[in-house]
C-alpha cells in the first residue's frame, strides 16, 4: 500500500519538503490514525518537514505574477516562467474528481487510462514544481 511504499522509499535521514506542511502532516496523522503500525514511523517524519510555503506566505518573495496568493500555481510561474496552463488537469480539484471518476465512475479502460495518464502529468508536475522552485530560490539569493 501507500504507507508501505513511503516506508520503503523515505530515508530515515535528511528534509522532507512540502508545500504547506500542515496540510500534509494531518494527512500522515489521519493515515496513522488509521494505521497504527505506522504511527511511530509517522511520527518521527514530522520533525523532518520543511515548509515550502513559508517564504511566499511571509512575503519574503513576492511576485506580482502571484496576484496576492501564495499557492503553489501562483509562485510556480512567478519563481520559474511555467505554469499549469494548458494540462488537462490543472488544479487539485479537478485531480480530485478526475480520482473520483476513476475509483468510483462507471467508465470504460481507455478513459480510465487517459484520466490516470493526467493525474500522473499533474501531480508530476506539482512534485516538481516544489524543486524548480527551490532551485529559483537560490538563484534569487545568489
Amino acid at each position: 500500500g501507500l504507507l508501505s511504499a513511503l516506508h520503503k522509499y523515505i530515508g530515515a535521514n535528511g528534509s522532507i519538503v512540502a508545500y504547506n506542511k500542515s496540510f500534509e502532516e494531518n494527512v500522515l496523522k489521519q493515515l496513522a490514525l488509521v494505521f497504527p503500525d505506522y504511527e511511530e514511523w509517522i511520527s518521527s517524519l514530522m520533525p523532518r518537514f520543511i515548509d515550502l510555503l513559508t517564504p511566499f506566505r511571509n512575503f519574503c518573495y513576492y511576485n506580482p505574477i502571484q496576484q496576492g496568493s501564495a499557492s503553489l500555481k501562483k509562485v510556480l510561474p512567478a519563481v520559474t516562467g511555467i505554469s499549469y496552463d494548458g494540462m488537462s488537469i490543472a488544479k487539485g480539484d479537478d485531480a480530485s474528481l478526475a480520482y473520483l471518476e476513476i475509483a468510483f465512475g462507471n467508465i470504460d479502460d481507455v478513459k480510465k487510462e487517459e484520466i490516470r495518464r493526467n493525474l500522473l502529468d499533474y501531480c508530476g508536475l506539482d512534485t516538481e514544481a516544489m524543486a524548480l522552485i527551490l532551485g529559483g530560490l537560490y538563484k534569487i539569493i545568489g
